[in-house]
């Protein structure tokens, strides 16, 4: 196999894991790391940060141990390093970019600036309401499992099949797998049969299943990567987002070769991989989960759950925004506990459902039921996300600009779409941008709230933090934007979330962030919004 070029997270994931099978005795072989995007995936002069894409990298089962088990492992070395500032300087703490000083990385230089800012901008009641109004929009992909119908007819499935095949299918386009080599005909061929279209039933009746661990969603049953050229590794067409342990999902259909299991998530539909996910004997298990009202939401970055109260065993990684039926905490039991107790889902042999407790670290980054949403909440979290790395689609632990909206209000339990386009479409619209002067598009930002409004442009979407010394700012994370050069355009890489100000990527072919601004929204009290 032909070595590529290696970036320092790859380098870096790929040592984990190398020590982590030699420590455990379990030898394995690494995926092939990716090289850096090329131009052609250039969009408004961004690089675009909102396919939702991973690349799932394999590794065979060891003698002993689950793969699953290596990589949740290596993971939380992973990210542990990154919590503690070990990763590479280029990953978490490369320069601070233009018109950014040190007090602007801090959420309460952002606070400070508010009026208010522990006043509640939405209450509960309200949210909930927001909510159900997005669940009615078919246009924002948006779904609650327990709404779902048990009995689909053969066409309805097939025609989900063939939408997928239309839009990510074989086309004249070439695309590339993980070798850089094209994707021919046999491949082709392979994949459209191994989605097991001959057989749908007339009538199937829907399965319904629980996340046992983070995994991913791919537009096709595969891990093969489409790429749009070959050493583009990091934009893999086939797939759509990682989806979180305890999240609900209900199954359509089975791939020919009953490895995958084609699926509506809450957020979007695709395949996953049958071994991640538990089957439930009836639907009411699975929604009971869902709408258990004691619940315990991860407000903190990632964090680890456990499998057993000692504390040793790693059931798998959370991260913001994800939540889980709370039993007891570490003051609610008859004797002290150094843990909270929650319930997760767990996969039997058989591959059905079983409901069995978890357990987290006293301490640990969480709250028992949503955050108020206030505009000092919204900045304290959005900061906890702030240096983390980049990854599109959630790539390697990492957050494209989309999960970071989707992680920073679902602890406040607003829902979002998964993907930025559908995300502008959340909330008080002021009016378009698109089209308008840039003195126009800054007065309309000078009347929306801080902290409580997302700015939008193609692929791309940000958090509006406030105004300082006459600059707009935002927070966001973004892989990188182009720069003109004598050799013409260039990639100047991010890699991470980060705060600067709207005139980022001035100097660059297409103009500044502010320039390319089409949309803007506001998740706010709209008398707020007409008093300014």
């Amino acid at each position: 196999m032909t070595k590529r070029p290696e970036s320092n997270r790859h380098v870096m994931l790929n040592l984990f894991q190398h020590l982590v099978c030699f420590f455990l005795h379990a030898a394995y072989a690494p995926f092939t790391p990716p090289s850096l995007p090329t131009g052609s995936q250039v969009q408004d002069g961004v690089f675009r940060c909102d396919l939702n894409e991973i690349w799932k990298f394999q590794v065979p089962m060891p003698f002993h141990l689950s793969s699953k088990l290596i990589k949740l492992i290596a993971t939380n070395i992973f990210l542990l390093l990154i919590t503690f500032g070990y990763a590479p300087q280029d990953l978490i703490a490369s320069p601070r970019l233009p018109n950014v000083t040190p007090e602007m990385e801090r959420p309460g230089f952002w606070i400070k600036k508010i009026k208010s800012p522990t006043n509640p901008l939405l209450t509960p009641e309200k949210i909930q309401k927001m909510n159900e109004e997005n669940l009615k929009r078919q246009d924002l992909r948006l779904c609650r499992i327990r709404d779902l119908k048990e009995d689909w007819s053969r066409e309805e499935i097939l025609s989900f099949l063939r939408e997928d095949w239309e839009n990510f299918g074989r086309s004249e386009e070439v695309r590339y797998g993980k070798n850089g080599t094209p994707l021919g005909e046999f491949f082709w061929n392979k994949l459209k049969n191994n989605l097991g279209q001959e057989f749908v039933q007339e009538t199937t009746r829907m399965l319904f299943a629980l996340i046992v661990i983070r995994t991913d969603i791919r537009v096709f049953p595969t891990d093969e990567p489409s790429m749009s050229a070959p050493n583009q590794y990091e934009f893999d067409l086939f797939q759509h987002s990682s989806i979180s342990p305890g999240s609900p999902v209900g199954i359509y259909h089975f791939s020919h070769d009953k490895k995958w299991a084609y699926v509506q998530t809450q957020f979007i539909r695709g395949w996953i991989h049958i071994q991640d996910l538990a089957i439930a004997k009836e639907k009411v298990e699975i929604v009971n989960y869902e709408e258990a009202k004691d619940r315990l939401v991860v407000t903190g970055n990632f964090l680890t759950v456990f499998g057993d109260p000692s504390l040793r065993h790693p059931a798998f990684n959370a991260q913001m925004g994800d939540s889980f039926p709370l039993l007891s905490g570490p003051g609610g039991a008859k004797e002290p506990q150094p843990f909270y107790v929650i319930h997760i889902p767990s996969r039997e042999d058989s591959g059905s459902l079983t409901i069995r407790k978890g357990y987290l670290r006293a301490g640990e980054d969480v709250r028992q039921g949503f955050l108020p949403y206030t505009q000092e909440n919204v900045a304290r979290q959005a900061f906890k996300m702030l240096h983390h790395p980049y990854g599109w689609g959630d790539r390697l632990g990492g957050r494209d600009c989309s999960r970071f909206i989707m992680d920073l209000f679902r602890t406040f339990g607003i829902l979002m779409p998964r993907n930025s386009k559908e995300q502008a479409m959340v909330g008080m619209d002021p009016g378009s941008l698109e089209g308008k002067p840039a003195q126009e598009k800054q007065g309309c930002l000078d009347r929306s709230i801080p902290l409580a409004t997302t700015l939008r442009l193609p692929g791309h979407i940000m958090l509006y933090l406030g105004k300082d010394r006459g600059r707009h700012y935002v927070i966001h994370s973004i892989w990188g934007i182009q720069k003109s050069g004598k050799a013409g355009p260039a990639l100047q890489k991010i890699g991470r979330a980060v705060v600067s100000d709207l005139s980022l990527g001035e100097e660059g072919p297409n103009r500044s962030l502010l320039d390319r601004i089409t949309d803007i929204r506001i998740i706010g009290p709209s008398h707020e919004i007409q008093e300014k």
